[in-house]
Formats: C-alpha cells, sequence, structure tokens
C-alpha cells in the first residue's frame, strides 16, 4: 500500500502542474496596453445578438509588444464603459486591458482621481 506522503507528492505535482496550466491560459486571453487617446465617439456592438450603441474611445497605441496582432503606432477604436468615456479626456495616457472575454475594455491607468 502507498505511504501517504506519496500521495501528496502526487497531489502537490497535480496541482503545480494545474497551475502553470491556467497562467498560460490567462496570459493568452488578455493584454496590457499603453496608449494616447485620440478620439471619443460612439459605437455599435452586437450585444446578445442585437445591435446595441456603445462609447468608444480611438487609442494610439504606444505599447512596444503585440497587442492581439495590433503592433505599436496602429491607432485602433475599442469600446468602453459610458463613465470611462465621460472621465476620459482626448489627449491622455491612458493603460488598460484588453481581453477575448470582455466586450469592453477595462482603464486601469490615466483617469482623473475623482472619477475613479
Amino acid at each position: 500500500m502507498a505511504d501517504w506522503r506519496d500521495l501528496t507528492v502526487v497531489l502537490c505535482m497535480a496541482l503545480v502542474v494545474l497551475g502553470a496550466v491556467a497562467l498560460a491560459v490567462t496570459a493568452r486571453s488578455f493584454s496590457l496596453v499603453t496608449g494616447k487617446v485620440v478620439e471619443k465617439g460612439v459605437g455599435v456592438l452586437q450585444f446578445e445578438g442585437r445591435p446595441r450603441l456603445t462609447n468608444t474611445v480611438t487609442v494610439l497605441i504606444t505599447s512596444e509588444d503585440r497587442v492581439f496582432g495590433i503592433g505599436r503606432g496602429t491607432v485602433v477604436q475599442y469600446p468602453v464603459t459610458e463613465a470611462d468615456a465621460r472621465a476620459l479626456a482626448v489627449g491622455s495616457d491612458i493603460k488598460f486591458m484588453v481581453s477575448s472575454y470582455s466586450q469592453t475594455v477595462r482603464i486601469i491607468d490615466g483617469l482623473p482621481e475623482n472619477a475613479a
């Protein structure tokens, strides 16, 4: 019969492998991006199969690394929440997260202090 220590080692190894897989999946699903807000506007997105108006920001990407196939110097329009659209100013530098699981980007840095 196996010793309880052997089972503990096997369990710990399985948890380490599971953690590594979870980190790899997470790293491929989102990216942190820096850029400069060029324009604010409104766009149309499909929410649950129906078109809906949503706030957008157009950003000049300043990050060195590639973001979902988009490189530095590219201008991209992203959907944002209404609160973020109101708080952001054209010309401001922002840091945001683009996720393959979310329909809007999440602003991490660059919002005014009283808007957070």
